[in-house]
């Protein structure tokens, strides 16, 4: 998932395992957004579940229990 700092505009990566990992602790504590550190400037960016969803959209069948 690609990011673009919304304070110094150059774009940073965040892997599609760290996504998941997001996400399954937003879950947990009922939030609605993340907030990431930009690398180069160190200023948080805020990134809302729905875009997390996308970044991973078969996130939501890996939670399901699978039944016998």
């Amino acid at each position: 998932m690609q990011i673009r700092c919304q304070h110094c505009h150059r774009p940073f990566g965040v892997g599609r395992e760290f996504v998941v990992e997001v996400l399954d602790e937003m879950k947990a504590q009922d939030l609605g957004y993340h907030t990431f550190v930009c690398p180069h400037c160190g200023k948080n960016n805020r990134s809302s579940k729905a875009e997390l969803m996308r970044a991973a959209p078969d996130w939501g069948k890996a939670e399901k229990p699978k039944e016998a």
